[in-house]
Parts: C-alpha cells; sequence; structure tokens
C-alpha cells in the first residue's frame, strides 16, 4: 500500500536560493528534486528597478506572479501589461517577455514544459501563448460547493465567447481554493497510450494549512512547501483548520484519473454564473 514516503514533500526552506542578475532564483521542482521529467518550477525574485527576460526556446514557460507588486509591468507581444498578483503569461516556443520592476520587488512562479509529442497534442494548434489575469480567466466551483479554482492553463476551459483557454495540452495549471473542511476525493493518476510515464503532478501551497493523505498516512502542508505525487501513487488533500489556497500544476496534460473514493458530489464542476440568477453551466472536460 502507498504511504506519504511515496511523494515529495519539499520545504523551500530546504532548497538553495541562487543569485541571478534580476535578483535570485530558487529550483523547487525538477527531475534532480523529485523526478519529474516534464516539468521544471522555479521561484524567482526580480529586485526593485531590475528586468528578467524570458526566452522560451523551444519549450513551453507559464509564468505566474505570486504577490501584488507596485508599478511592475510585463513586455509581451509587443504591449505593455501591468501586472497584480495572479496575472502572468504562457509563453510557447520561440516567444519572449520582459518583466520589469519599478518601485517593488516582484515574485514569479516560473513553470518550464518540454514541448509535448503530436500524440499528446491531440490535434490542438500548440499556441499560440497568451497574457491572463485573475479578472480575466473564469471561475470554477464543484457541486459540493467546498472547492473553486480559475485555470491559467486548460485545453478543456472555455472562454465565454466558446474559444478554448489553451490551444495546447503541454501543461494544465491553475489557482485552488478549499474552504474550510473542503477535500479532493481520493483519487490517482495515471498514463495515456499518448504519455504511458503519465504526467508530473505537484501542489503549491499558497495560503492556509492542507492535509494530503496517501493511504492510511497523511502529513500537513504549511505555506510555501510543495508536494509532488509520481504517477500512481493515490492521495487526497483537505483544507485543515480553515481555507486553503494552493496552486496545482500537470504536465503534460495527458492523464487519466482513477477516483477510489465513493463521492456523491465534487467529481462536477461547473463554471459560476455570469449573473446573479444565472444557472451553472457543467464544464466538460472531454
Amino acid at each position: 500500500m502507498a504511504t506519504i514516503d511515496d511523494v515529495f514533500i519539499i520545504d523551500p526552506s530546504t532548497t538553495e536560493a541562487i543569485a541571478v542578475e534580476h535578483g535570485y532564483e530558487q529550483a523547487i521542482c525538477g527531475e534532480d528534486i523529485c523526478g519529474s521529467r516534464t516539468l521544471t518550477i522555479f521561484r524567482r525574485n526580480v529586485s526593485d528597478r531590475s528586468q528578467v527576460n524570458i526566452d522560451a526556446g523551444e519549450k513551453f514557460h507559464l509564468l505566474y506572479v505570486l504577490n501584488s507588486p507596485d508599478e511592475c509591468t510585463l513586455s509581451y507581444k509587443n504591449e505593455m501589461h501591468t501586472i497584480v498578483e495572479g496575472s502572468g503569461a504562457l509563453l510557447v516556443p520561440g516567444e519572449t517577455a520582459v518583466f520589469t520592476t519599478k518601485g517593488s520587488e516582484l515574485e514569479l512562479l516560473h513553470m518550464i514544459v518540454p514541448k509535448p509529442p503530436a500524440s499528446v497534442e491531440e490535434g490542438l494548434p500548440g499556441g499560440p501563448g497568451y497574457f491572463f489575469s485573475r479578472k480575466t480567466l473564469r471561475r470554477l466551483s464543484d457541486a459540493s460547493g467546498g472547492r473553486v479554482r480559475r485555470f491559467c492553463a486548460e485545453s478543456t476551459v472555455r472562454r465565454k465567447d466558446g474559444s478554448r483557454l489553451t490551444p495546447t495540452n503541454a501543461i494544465q495549471a491553475g489557482e485552488m481554493t478549499y474552504l474550510d473542511g473542503g477535500s479532493s476525493p481520493y483519487h490517482q493518476h495515471v498514463g495515456t497510450e499518448a504519455n504511458p510515464e503519465g504526467a508530473s503532478h505537484c501542489y503549491i501551497m499558497f495560503k492556509g494549512r492542507g492535509m494530503v493523505e496517501v493511504g492510511e498516512t497523511s502529513q500537513e502542508l504549511g505555506p510555501g512547501s510543495l508536494v509532488y505525487f509520481p504517477p500512481g501513487v493515490p492521495h487526497r488533500l483537505r483544507a485543515h483548520g480553515g481555507p486553503l489556497d494552493y496552486f496545482e500544476v500537470q504536465a503534460w496534460k495527458s492523464f487519466k484519473t482513477n477516483v477510489l473514493s465513493e463521492e456523491p458530489l465534487g467529481l462536477k464542476w461547473y463554471y459560476d454564473p455570469e449573473t446573479p440568477d444565472g444557472e451553472r453551466v457543467e464544464w466538460d472536460q472531454s
């Protein structure tokens, strides 16, 4: 039976922060840290009045702003964006972006994913990239009412005009909130024919505390910690002692989820109504 010892829990206070030209960077997920072959994650600190230039090269890069900086901007696709907490960009291969700080430090979550094979993309064009902010992302709630999410990247989520949020299966990622007592079902993610090794999958804790359960064992997670689940390891996450905010990532987005607990609610997700008296529309995850 799987136990908590089968997952990797990374405490950021134990990983080295390396000084770089724009500030410092801290690797919190990667092959050398937890065996992740399709996902590398850095926390980046960009000093006041500095710049960080991101060149996607041949990979996909998801950049997510962790704090609410003053007068910080993102130059991307010949447009200048004012950035706030929860904003960022998905860069596809060949794209570039520049973050500039003018009045405060900037903290970024920087996720890097290799280009997936055509079998994973399932006919999707793989681009272009885009800028996003929390205000522009559609909110989804589960049927139990205990969980809320906003995806930054997800190929089956639709914008209000019906277009895909993300034209690639390279990465699935977004914000998650569990209300007090909220919980995922007990489940596991396994590989597919297109992606036999399965997805690199992790949670990054933001606010509150969570309890991750594997088999009959568990461990509490605090703000800043990252938990990485090797493919096939069953798990459940619960809010512990109040609401919980965290960030969830799967890369590549080609996996099968097996639900191992009996859940009368919580397996279905709905786009929040656009008007106070509007009806919820179920998110089609196929």
